[in-house]
Order: structure tokens, then C-alpha cells, then sequence
């Protein structure tokens, strides 16, 4: 049996938590000011553990950014075009707009750390 990762835990804890107890009323622009907050100190958080030497590494590897790049922001929306395609009347247009559009945008803070949790990787 293996053990869920803590992050993920707490991910799907908050998910839930916000799918069954919505924000409502004059609280929405305090939470939406929150999640700002939040997922800015997510980000310079991630970045300020990073040493020098990991942020000049990682400036040095531009093929792999590179390649991740390209991956995100043409072979995706080439694959969302191709799925069009090849299934053309399986979903109404604005549908396939938006299947398109999210094929377009890079992945999320959050899914990208729960992944590295998972694999093993630097996230405390």
C-alpha cells in the first residue's frame, strides 16, 4: 500500500471544501483578495528556497525550456486542432473554441507541484 502525499491531500481537502461551502456575499472580494495573496506567496515562496546556483543552473538548460515551451504552446493547441479535426461534430463549435482555448494556456501552480510531490521531487 502506498501513502497519499500531503499536498495532494490537502488540494483535495480545499476542493472539496470550497465545492461544498461556497463563498457568498460581501466575503467574495475578501477571498478573491486572499487567493491573490496566496497564490503570490506560492510562487516567491517556490522561488525563494531556489539557490543561486539552481537558478544559473536552470537559466543554462534553455533547451529544455525550450522544448517545454514549444510543447506547451504549440503542440498542444496543434493536438486541440487535430482533435477538431478529426471529430468535427462531436462537440458544438464554442465548445471546440474552448477545448482550443484551454489547449492555448499552460498549466497550473497547483497541479504542477502536486505532480512533482508525487514524483519525488523539491517540494517540501
Amino acid at each position: 500500500m502506498f501513502g497519499l502525499d500531503p499536498f495532494l491531500l490537502s488540494l483535495i481537502g480545499t476542493v472539496l471544501l470550497a465545492t461544498f461551502v461556497p463563498c457568498h456575499g460581501a466575503a467574495v472580494p475578501v477571498f478573491r483578495w486572499l487567493a491573490i495573496i496566496v497564490i503570490a506567496m506560492m510562487f516567491f515562496l517556490q522561488g525563494a528556497r531556489l539557490s543561486r546556483k539552481a537558478v544559473v543552473e536552470g537559466l543554462t538548460a534553455w533547451r529544455l525550456h525550450l522544448m517545454i515551451l514549444c510543447c506547451t504552446f504549440v503542440l498542444f493547441p496543434l493536438l486541440g486542432l487535430a482533435l477538431h479535426a478529426a471529430f468535427p461534430g462531436l462537440l458544438q463549435n464554442e465548445v471546440w473554441l474552448g477545448v482550443l482555448f484551454l489547449c492555448c494556456l499552460p498549466s497550473t501552480v497547483q497541479s504542477s507541484i502536486a505532480f512533482t510531490s508525487i514524483g519525488g521531487g523539491d517540494v517540501p
